[in-house]
């Protein structure tokens, strides 16, 4: 069973009586969100779908936490930036666009990147939460969680190593207070009227005040009080986590006992997703600079097969994007694994067949041009589309769906990731190379040249190649070392390297005028 359908049954069994499922997820835009981040979304959405296939009412909710402090500045602000650690994102201007906070900049990125995936299957909720704190909706429940600061304290004391202090007991307080003055929240709660819910506060900046937290629109409840809280104000069924949240004694373990214990609520069903990368380099960090957005993937990934590795994968187990050869691998197993989804479904296993059943957006087809076959072909023609669709047609090359759309991103991904793949010819035949060869290797270059003075088909140049570098007096370990030595040769003669694309692919497609005079001697 795939794990998004192990999920909705866990939900259904702790609410098996609900009228409507939510699912919720949320990230603070302190940057642009990246390919870890979207796990956050896509977590709760194929559960949503799982539960909708289910027969269920079921949507998600995903919250901006816009009004999240300003903790420092990221690796790709300007440094000056320094001015505003302590404000909201909400109210810090977009060092990228004139206008608007970097929240909304943030926040925009995010939101067209997913138009493109194709998430509108479900009703998705944006929430806006520095406009939920500022309208006063949460204002009873932060003069509630002030009432009960100490026993918050004492949960939040259970799970670390050292004793509370009643000194800090007595002044905690569960709120941030952003100071209309400076805009910070470098302020100090200086007393509070339970009759009267009054909060009197104080800025480092000099600013004092006094407020009914009920109807302030400056307050924030602590991380850790403020996620339960929410799960009570949406009606929460199921929220998944990153592991720093999973951890023992983190955030959801705290937030779970406040939720039962302050807000008398169970807390939703959860679970723990892994980090997702990109290989070479690591996980990424909004604040690091190693910061790979869905947008950006989507400059090399058709949208379905982004929405396919995020399925595929269990919720649990980390994965890697990849601008090298990982690319062309992901391309070759969507492509097979699609066939049999539309052809043969049945012999598939079930665990596959929701992948497709989540993944794949409405009208999809198969038969799709192989990534691999227009990387070795389209900057042969200097990326022509005209001219690569005539050159994959005359070496028999039929199935074309998706063309367009995967030339665009075989163009962009090899010219701005792989630009040693763009393979020229030699502008000439190479002497020095060719006069290092041995009789019997040059040989076999004349009978390559021979043969291909008329036209074949790649698999019968492929079939060709082996028959004239194999010898058959010699074990397989011999011949496959006798093939490094030959594609290496031919590589030489007519790139000028020791590697390149398909050969037989390559000599199939590419106008044999143009090689012919780099594999023979005049």
């Amino acid at each position: 069973m795939h794990w998004s359908y192990e999920l909705a049954q866990e939900i259904l069994k702790k609410y098996p009586n609900q009228k409507e499922y939510v699912v919720a997820s949320g990230i603070s835009p302190s940057g642009s969100v990246h390919i870890g981040n979207y796990r956050e979304f896509v977590t709760q959405y194929y559960v949503a779908k799982a539960l909708k296939s289910m027969g269920k009412n079921a949507r998600e909710i995903f919250s901006w936490d816009e009004f999240d402090r300003f903790r420092k500045v990221p690796k790709n602000f300007p440094a000056d930036y320094a001015v505003h650690i302590g404000k909201p994102y909400v109210d810090i201007p977009s060092p990228y666009s004139q206008g608007e906070s970097s929240a909304k900049y943030f926040e925009r990125e995010f939101e067209s990147a997913l138009q493109k995936l194709g998430m509108n299957e479900i009703p998705v909720q944006m929430i806006y939460q520095a406009d939920e704190y500022r309208s006063g909706r949460y204002g009873q429940a932060i003069a509630e969680a002030i009432k009960k600061r100490k026993e918050i304290y004492d949960i939040i004391m259970s799970f670390k190593t050292q004793d509370g202090d009643e000194g800090d007991r007595e002044n905690y307080y569960p709120v941030a207070i952003y100071c209309p003055a400076c805009g910070k929240d470098d302020t100090t709660v200086t007393s509070f009227d339970t009759k009267t819910d009054v909060l009197s506060y104080q800025c480092k900046c000099g600013h004092q005040h006094s407020v009914d937290v009920k109807t302030a629109n400056n307050i924030k409840l602590v991380w850790k009080v403020d996620w339960p809280m929410r799960w009570q104000a949406e009606n929460v069924c199921f929220e998944a986590a990153g592991i720093d949240h999973h951890s023992e004694g983190g955030s959801y373990d705290v937030s779970s006992r406040i939720a039962r214990e302050i807000w008398g609520i169970e807390p939703p069903v959860s679970t723990c997703y892994a980090w997702v990368g990109i290989r070479g380099l690591g996980n990424m960090h909004s604040s690091t600079g190693i910061n790979i957005t869905p947008d950006q993937l989507l400059k090399v990934y058709e949208p379905e097969i982004l929405r396919y590795l995020y399925a595929k994968y269990p919720v649990g187990d980390a994965f890697d994007f990849g601008f090298d050869d990982t690319i062309i691998r992901h391309y070759m197993e969507f492509d097979r694994n699609l066939e049999k989804y539309l052809t043969d479904p049945e012999s598939m296993p079930e665990y596959d067949r929701s992948v497709f059943d989540l993944c794949l957006m409405p009208n999809s087809k198969g038969g799709r041009v192989s990534f691999s076959t227009l990387a070795t072909v389209a900057p042969l023609t200097g990326f022509n589309q005209e001219l690569t669709l005539k050159m994959l047609k005359q070496a028999g090359i039929t199935v074309l769906g998706n063309f367009e759309e995967r030339f665009a991103k075989v163009k962009f991904w090899l010219e701005n990731y792989q630009p040693d793949r763009i393979y020229k010819l030699l502008p000439e035949f190479n002497h020095a190379y060719y006069n290092t060869l041995t009789d019997e290797q040059k040989a076999v270059l004349a009978k390559l040249a021979d043969f291909l003075k008329t036209t074949h088909s790649e698999s019968e140049i492929q079939s060709f190649l082996y028959q004239i570098i194999n010898d058959p007096n010699l074990t397989k370990k011999e011949n496959q070392q006798r093939q490094q030595t030959y594609f290496k040769i031919f590589y030489n003669m007519l790139f000028g390297r020791d590697a390149g694309p398909r050969l037989y692919l390559y000599l199939a497609v590419a106008n044999s005028e143009d090689y012919l005079k780099l594999l023979q001697e005049k």
